[in-house]
């Protein structure tokens, strides 16, 4: 890992942990804001209700769910 990763990685913990005030944005809001509505609906969607799924699979298969671009 690199000090810009490390970095990185340290800055999204922070936001994290500061979107666990209550007078902070939502975090589907700053995602709409960060990637776009679209894409940010197609990642909570995958992350959340398509997560589902891919555990059914995984536990039959052993494979993950493949996601394409």
């Amino acid at each position: 890992m690199n000090a810009t990763s490390r970095t990185r990685g340290l800055d999204l913990i922070a936001a994290h942990c500061t979107s666990l005030d209550p007078s902070s944005e939502p975090a589907r809001k700053r995602l709409d804001e960060a990637l776009g509505p679209e894409l940010a609906r197609k990642l909570v969607f995958a992350l959340s209700c398509g997560g589902t799924h891919g555990e059914r699979s995984r536990s039959r298969s052993g494979a993950g769910p493949v996601f394409a671009a």
